[in-house]
C-alpha cells in the first residue's frame, strides 16, 4: 500500500481520537473550524469593518476590514449562510466568507446606498439606492451587474424625475418590494423572471415613505410614511393596493425627530405588532390578525428599533435623543415596560440569538457590544469595537426582509 493511503489512514484515526476525546478538530491549515449557524456580524461603522463572533461559544473569530463607509451599512446571508454580504453607505458590496474569514470580492454598486436583500432564491444581490435612484440586481456567486431598475415617478406637472428607494425587501414568489421616497409610491417586481420586470406599481400610498418591513410569513408588506398619520399595507397573496392603517392613536405632544426609526419584521410577536411612533414616545401596537390598531405602549423616550425576542414574550426598544443610552424591555404579557436597561454610551440595535437566551447590543460610543442574558438581565460577556452599531445574526438567511 502507498505512503499516502497510510496517511489518510492515521489522519482519520487521529480525527476520531479527537472526536471521542471532545477536542477541538482544525484543518490541515491549523485554523478551528465553526459552523456558521450562530455567527453574528457587527458593524464598525467608522472603522469600515465588521467583527464576526460566534455567539453560541461567546468567542470574537476575526476582524475583516477595508470594507469602506459603513454608515448605514447593513448586512446580508446566502442561504447557506457561508456568505455575508456587507452593504456599505456608498453603495460598496463586500462578499465575505463566514469560514475562512477573508474577503472575496468587493463591487460598487452605485452612489449611495440605504440597504439591500437577498432575493428568495438566493441568485440575486439587489440594492436600495438613494444616488442614483434605483433598484440595482447583482449576481449573488460574481457580484457583477445583472439589472437596473431606475426609480422614476411622474409629477403633477408630468414632469418624470428620479426617487430615493426605501423599504426594499424580498417576498415569496421571488418578489422583490420597494417603495420611492420621493415618489410616494411601492413597486413590486419579479425577480423570477429573466428581465426583472416591474409588475405593479401603486402610486399614492402616502407622503414621503421612509422604511417598511415585511410580516414573517412574507405576506404583509408594510410601509412607514413620514409625513401621514398612517402607514401603508399590502398584502403580496393579492397585490391589489395598498391600504391605511392608522399611525396616530394615543397621539401626545410631538418631540423631536431624533433618528429616522427602522421597521423590521422582527417587530411581530404571533398575533402582535410592535413598530415605532413618530416624534412620539410611544410604541405602536397593532393586531397581526385584522392591523387594528391597540393601545400604544408608553416608553423612555423615541424608539429606534422595536425588537421582539425569538419567543415573543419581550420586546426590546432602543432608545435615540433623549435617554439615547437606554433600552426598554416590555413584558408582552402586561403590554408594559418591565425593566429599563442602561448599557452604556450610544446603545442601539438589540438583537437576539436565534432562540432567544441572549441580546447584543452595540454601544456606539462606548466602543463595545455588550451580551445580556434575556432572563436575568446579566451582562454575560463584552467584546471591545470601534463605534459598533449594526447587529446582524446568520439566522436572518432563512427570514423574509432581512
Amino acid at each position: 500500500m502507498s505512503a499516502r493511503f497510510f496517511q489518510y489512514v492515521a489522519k482519520t484515526f487521529l480525527i476520531l481520537f479527537l472526536f471521542a476525546l471532545g477536542l477541538p478538530i482544525q484543518s490541515s491549515a491549523g485554523d478551528p473550524r465553526w459552523g456558521t449557524a450562530s455567527l453574528v456580524v457587527v458593524v464598525e461603522r467608522e472603522a469600515g469593518s465588521v467583527l464576526i463572533i460566534d455567539s453560541f461559544r461567546q468567542e470574537l473569530l476575526g476582524r475583516i476590514s477595508g470594507l469602506g463607509n459603513l454608515t448605514h451599512a447593513t448586512v446580508k446571508f446566502s442561504p447557506d449562510a457561508r456568505y455575508a454580504y456587507v452593504i456599505g453607505r456608498q453603495a460598496q458590496v463586500s462578499k465575505i466568507d463566514l469560514l475562512t474569514l477573508k474577503l472575496v470580492k468587493q463591487v460598487n454598486a452605485g452612489g449611495v446606498s440605504v440597504g439591500g436583500v437577498i432575493s428568495q432564491d438566493g441568485k440575486y444581490v439587489a440594492l436600495s439606492n438613494y444616488v442614483p435612484g434605483e433598484v440595482r440586481i447583482l449576481d449573488a456567486e460574481t457580484l457583477e451587474l445583472v439589472k437596473t431598475i431606475p426609480a422614476v415617478y411622474t409629477d403633477a406637472g408630468g414632469k418624470e424625475l428620479p426617487s430615493r428607494v426605501v423599504g426594499l425587501v424580498d417576498a415569496p414568489g421571488n418578489l422583490l418590494v420597494f417603495s420611492l421616497m420621493d415618489g410616494n409610491s411601492v413597486w413590486v417586481v419579479d425577480a423570477g423572471k429573466k428581465d426583472f420586470p416591474v409588475i405593479r406599481k401603486f402610486a399614492n400610498v402616502g407622503k414621503t415613505p421612509y422604511d417598511a418591513l415585511i410580516s414573517p410569513d412574507g405576506r404583509y408588506y408594510i410601509v412607514g410614511l413620514l409625513d401621514s398619520d398612517w402607514m401603508g399595507l399590502l398584502d403580496t397573496w393579492k397585490l391589489e393596493r395598498v391600504v391605511p392603517i392608522p399611525a396616530e392613536q394615543g397621539k401626545g405632544p410631538e418631540v423631536p425627530l431624533w433618528k429616522i426609526p427602522h421597521l423590521k419584521g422582527w417587530a411581530l410577536a404571533g398575533r402582535l405588532a410592535f413598530l415605532p411612533a413618530i416624534k412620539r414616545e410611544a410604541v405602536l401596537v397593532y393586531s397581526a390578525l385584522d392591523w387594528t390598531p391597540l393601545t400604544p405602549i408608553p416608553i423612555s423616550g423615541t424608539a429606534l428599533y422595536p425588537v421582539v425576542r425569538p419567543d415573543g414574550r419581550q420586546v426590546w426598544v432602543d432608545i435615540v435623543g433623549k435617554n439615547g443610552d437606554l433600552i426598554d424591555v416590555i413584558d408582552v404579557e402586561s403590554m408594559k415596560v418591565v425593566k429599563t436597561l442602561n448599557p452604556g454610551p450610544g446603545a442601539t440595535h438589540p438583537q437576539f440569538t436565534p432562540k432567544g437566551e441572549a441580546a447584543y447590543v452595540s454601544l456606539m460610543d462606548g466602543g463595545k457590544v455588550v451580551v445580556y442574558d434575556t432572563t436575568t438581565f446579566k451582562v454575560l460577556k463584552e467584546f471591545p469595537a470601534a463605534h459598533p452599531s449594526g447587529i446582524f445574526f446568520t439566522s436572518r438567511a432563512h427570514k423574509f426582509g432581512m
